[in-house]
């Protein structure tokens, strides 16, 4: 029997480009977004830009080596102070990777603007890279552009890997019969490679990597026409009403660089997921003295602790936390 039930995959999958030396990762979320916003019940600008973070963090995530977990975080001063994600790689490796996050904001306001100097104010974007082999975690710190969270992202791997980057997102909410509203995100990335491969496994008519650079950064990473087509595509394909099957995603793909040769490789599923346990609740609290937690223990005799990122809620014996001096 058919199954017309309409699929969502959460996927990452990466891509080179044969005939440039370009690299990239495209990913699409619909699943893990709508889990982690449904949770909270954030406002539509607070939800688009959580969503926005959430898809740079995979694709950031994808692009590295990673082992354990990459966190991204975005503080802010005004309204909206915080937008925490964590891209999660199980320990043992198990086939689909998990996402979380959460967003502080100031929630007495009936009104929120859809900008983001608006929303954030001055603050700064932190990547921490976390490898989970016991060393401390690498952070890198990029200014809070006032247009878009994108370009701090960029600002990152320029200033920690010196590779130019370019990033295109786009989170939008949609209804569907029920009115019940949704978000669904897409977004690409794209890095000029290093000098590493021959010049002429590319543009043969270029004579040096630094032509080759040029020509890249003028027909690709700085033409606006270009980015203004993915942009076009990737509207088009949040709002339709296709089904979502495997496929859509490197068709999409090819669409946007259709006068580019490009290899595809392997998609990966990614959910929503949560890491916090019972033991690392007491394991964060053990920086607190015993007269600390008597403090926070209410009028039951316990003290409690709800997860940010999944609202998973734990109920703890003050004989448990705290060090004595």
């Amino acid at each position: 029997m058919s199954n017309n039930k309409k699929i969502e995959y959460d996927k990452v999958m990466s891509f080179q480009f044969d005939d440039l030396p370009i690299r990239g990762r495209i990913c699409q979320t619909s699943r893990s977004l709508n889990k982690i916003i449904s949770q909270h019940n954030y406002p539509p600008e607070i939800s688009k830009l959580l969503g926005e973070t959430i898809v740079l963090n995979v694709l950031m995530a994808d692009s590295i080596k990673l082992k354990h977990k990459l966190s991204l975080q975005v503080h802010g001063n005004k309204d909206l102070k915080l937008i925490a994600s964590d891209f999660i790689i199980p320990k043992p490796p198990k086939t689909i990777s998990f996402i979380r996050g959460y967003a502080k904001f100031n929630k007495e306001l009936n009104f929120y603007s859809n900008k983001v100097r608006d929303l954030l104010g001055d603050g700064y974007f932190a990547t921490i890279l976390d490898q989970g082999d016991g060393n401390l975690p690498y952070k890198g710190i990029s200014n809070l552009n006032g247009n878009s969270l994108k370009k701090s992202a960029e600002e990152f791997f320029k200033n920690s890997e010196q590779l130019d980057t370019k990033f295109n997102i786009l989170v939008q909410k949609i209804s569907n019969k029920k009115e019940k509203i949704k978000f669904k995100g897409i977004g690409i990335m794209l890095q000029l490679l290093p000098q590493e491969k021959k010049l002429n496994n590319f543009n043969k008519s270029l004579k040096s990597y630094k032509e080759l650079s040029e020509f890249v950064k003028n027909k690709i990473f700085d033409n606006k026409d270009c980015w203004n087509k993915i942009s076009y595509l990737f509207e088009n394909h949040i709002f339709s009403k296709k089904n979502n099957f495997k496929d859509i995603i490197s068709d999409l793909l090819l669409q946007s660089f259709e006068e580019n040769n490009i290899r595809v490789f392997e998609e990966k599923e990614f959910d929503f997921g949560c890491s916090c346990s019972v033991d690392k609740v007491k394991q964060t609290m053990s920086i607190y003295s015993v007269k600390e937690i008597d403090l926070m223990t209410n009028d039951l005799g316990k003290v409690t602790a709800d997860c940010q990122f999944c609202g998973a809620k734990y109920i703890l014996s003050p004989s448990e936390l705290g060090y004595r001096n």
